[in-house]
């Protein structure tokens, strides 16, 4: 019995020794394997790195173009200049709360830090002549310059015509274009003879 167990346990060794070298070879064969593949992976990050870039500037041009013809955006402005330079005596008052529509609370609050004045006991209107938008988008923000010329008519007076030149600011807020900025660049009037 002492040999058959003898050759069962050397049969055992040499099956586990054979197993062991087979387990070896596997293992140094994975572990060369995992090298190649974390070299492509490597590989892999750093192209799709560069394609989310590419990406980015992709959606940012389309964006870009997108806003350049955005009509409400350009409505909006036209709208505003409309309302707030376009009054008589009777509409006066009613362009501060008109204009709440076209922008948002800091140009609100930037056009109403004098606050509403009165209404003065004369007959006076204010009408746009003609108003150019100039609009563009950069960096998913839609800028533009709006050149209104202007007349003035005081108890059926004209003064003469007056260009003002602004920068506005269009974004969407509440789901809605509105105007975030605005700027004054330079109002020019015509020297008249006297």
């Amino acid at each position: 019995m002492n040999t058959k167990i003898l050759v069962a346990l050397v049969i055992m060794l040499v099956v586990s020794i054979f197993s062991n070298i087979a387990l070896g070879f596997n293992v140094s064969s994975e572990s060369k394997e995992n090298e190649k593949v974390e070299k492509v992976n490597k590989v892999l990050k750093v192209q799709v790195k560069e394609l989310e870039n590419g990406l980015d500037k992709a959606e940012g041009a389309i964006t870009d173009e997108q806003l350049s013809g955005n009509e409400e955006a350009k409505k909006t402005v036209e709208s505003f200049f409309n309302t707030q330079f376009n009054y008589t005596t009777d509409t006066y008052k009613e362009k501060f709360e008109k204009i709440k529509a076209y922008v948002n609370e800091d140009v609100y609050g930037q056009l109403m830090s004098a606050g509403v004045p009165d209404t003065p006991n004369i007959k006076f209107e204010n009408n746009i002549t003609n108003m150019k938008i100039y609009m563009s988008a950069k960096n998913k923000e839609l800028t533009g310059l709006v050149v209104l010329d202007t007349v003035y008519t005081i108890d059926g007076v004209d003064s003469p015509e007056t260009t003002q030149i602004y920068e506005v600011t269009v974004a969407e807020e509440d789901g809605k274009q509105k105007i975030v900025s605005l700027k004054v660049l330079g109002t020019f009037a015509s020297m008249s003879e006297s």
